[in-house]
């Protein structure tokens, strides 16, 4: 990819990632400077689709993108890979630098989830060992534990689950729930090369389908561990059929129900897998071209780039306004298309 004209102006991208309730839109909003990602009081998912939120950083405008958890109860890992894919893909394809990803992780957790493991396996084979150096390891909720506990518990992070990452350049710090801590966090990726992702460098640069980079075939790979579970359990409910006595109506009724609502997840489950094996750098490449063509239609002071990327994504009620303010001052010099 060649750099782009006006590097010192043009927007950058962060991405932000963790399980659901770690924090991530509340850490946004503090750099957004108000509410514009929706928050939940609880653990339940507030994020629904990754969201684009632009925010000036002292002389720096980034455009931070604000995702779902793979833990989410309303999506599947495999909408959400997807989704994020595409982001990251258009992205790489328009030249916009990519500083790097912030990871998010509640120091409140008592132990680390089997949810925790398999969001953060999926984010460390998305950024590859190379671009681990422009990864930033945040824990929050410091205001709701002892600092003695959760000292340890840092320790406990670094040590041992986080111990890869670290080893290969990735930093932890601590997120203190104000702004002043979410700027500072930030402004430590700013001041970094731009980087490259495994996952984009898979998709874009070498064509695969997203089932074969090392993120996908993960997630693939737990999609045929699912698979084998509704198998296994179709196969028993089909020994139960047939061992029930013709006058148990009820049981059988009860049976034939099982029965139904396993084929249906087994068909979700393969859905999934189908949905995976899509060439996304591709597909996205011609998204893109066909954009350019009707840049007329979208918001006339946001710079072509930027447009362009922002299709590729939710924005979140508020934001446009926010776009239109935050390129006003750039005029044609910030737009990267001239």
């Amino acid at each position: 990819m060649m750099a782009r004209k006006d590097e010192q102006e043009s927007p950058s991208m962060i991405v932000v990632m963790g399980v659901t309730g770690a924090g991530k839109s509340y850490f946004v909003n503090q750099l957004a400077g108000k509410e514009v990602a929706q928050e939940g009081p609880d653990l339940d998912p507030c994020t629904q689709e990754c969201q684009g939120i632009p925010v000036t950083i002292g002389n720096s405008k980034v455009l931070l993108i604000d995702t779902p958890g793979f833990d989410d109860t309303n999506r599947t890992d495999s909408e959400i890979l997807t989704e994020i894919a595409r982001i990251l893909s258009a992205q790489y394809e328009l030249g916009v630098q990519l500083k790097g990803v912030i990871y998010i992780h509640r120091i409140t957790d008592v132990r680390y989830s089997r949810a925790a493991i398999k969001t953060f396996e999926i984010f460390k084979k998305m950024c590859g060992q190379d671009a681990l150096k422009n990864v930033l390891l945040i824990t929050s909720r410091w205001d709701g534990i002892d600092p003695s506990l959760g000292a340890e518990r840092e320790r406990q992070l670094k040590d041992k689950f986080w111990a890869y990452m670290v080893g290969h350049g990735s930093n932890i710090s601590r997120f203190h729930g104000d702004r002043p801590s979410a700027v500072s966090l930030v402004s430590q990726l700013l001041s970094r090369d731009d980087v490259v992702l495994q996952l984009q460098r898979e998709l874009v640069d070498e064509g695969k389908d997203l089932n074969a980079t090392v993120a996908g075939a993960y997630v693939e790979d737990n999609l045929d561990k699912l698979k084998q579970q509704v198998q296994d359990e179709l196969a028993s409910l089909e020994r139960l059929k047939r061992d029930l006595l013709e006058n148990d109506r009820a049981m059988r009724r009860q049976v034939r129900l099982d029965w139904e609502q396993e084929s249906a997840r087994l068909k979700a489950l393969q859905n999934q897998q189908v949905s995976l094996q899509r060439p996304v750098g591709t597909e996205v490449r011609q998204e893109i071209k066909q954009k350019r063509s009707g840049l007329s239609k979208v918001m006339p002071y946001v710079p072509v780039t930027i447009s362009i990327l922002a299709a590729f994504m939710g924005i979140p009620p508020g934001v446009t306004e926010m776009f239109t303010g935050w390129f006003a001052d750039l005029g044609s010099s910030g737009d990267p298309s001239s």
